[in-house]
């Protein structure tokens, strides 16, 4: 079953001789339960098809759709509600909120949409993700991997149609890389959780079913 299809994706900023085509005319489908790795050095293109992906930023033209939507179609209010509850993004810098603590963390896209938070599911996923006895501790309290399967558990709460990592590993040391690389490997096997990571690490890359690959904005 197709969950994210991308059809002639383009990207420009500035005009004239300032024009800088950031992605060019990009087109590809990831099947629900996919594991895909996006590759590219650096200013290749693929944050920002990432973030076209996931509705953070509007294309110049073409179209994505999601679980069969287009989300270009809608208004921004409506694409910042279909973002929190279909779309899970992970960033390298955790984003976490400072003054909440793991759980709190965790299930703030369910406060914000007031839905009843499962307890035997909050309990599953904190075990899963390690966190069963850091669940009461704020962001500075943690490891930087930890608060990475933080920001993991909050993208994983709603059962988003795709979850998209942009270089989840790119802030931490080796060891913790592969923590967080098997966590969302075992994410994807036990909730069949779609999801595409952008790297620039090849052997992290490898771990994902498929690789694309960018250049120049172009998949190569």
């Amino acid at each position: 079953m197709e969950i994210v299809k991308v059809e002639n994706l383009v990207k420009k900023y500035g005009k004239d001789e300032n024009e800088v085509i950031a992605v060019n005319n990009v087109s590809f489908t990831v099947e629900k339960g996919e594991f895909v790795a996006i590759v590219g050095s650096s200013g290749s293109g693929k944050s920002t098809l990432l973030h076209l992906i996931g509705g953070v930023d509007r294309p110049t033209s073409g179209k994505v759709f999601i679980n069969g939507k287009d989300i270009y179609s809608l208004k921004d209010d409506e694409l910042a509600i279909f973002r929190r509850r279909e779309v899970g993004l992970i960033y390298q810098f955790y984003n976490l909120i400072p003054i909440l603590n793991v759980v709190e963390n965790i299930t703030l896209p369910l406060e914000l949409d007031k839905i009843q938070i499962e307890k035997d599911k909050l309990d599953e996923l904190l075990k899963v993700l390690g966190l069963e006895n850091r669940k009461d501790h704020l962001p500075n309290q943690l490891s930087g991997g930890q608060q990475q399967r933080v920001a993991i558990g909050r993208s994983l709460i709603c059962n988003p149609s795709v979850i998209l990592a942009d270089e989840p590993t790119g802030n931490l040391d080796s060891n913790a890389s592969e923590e967080i690389i098997k966590l969302l490997k075992e994410s994807n096997k036990k909730y069949n959780q779609t999801i595409i990571m952008i790297t620039h690490n090849l052997e992290i890359a490898k771990m994902a079913d498929r690789i694309i690959k960018i250049e120049d904005g172009k998949i190569v």
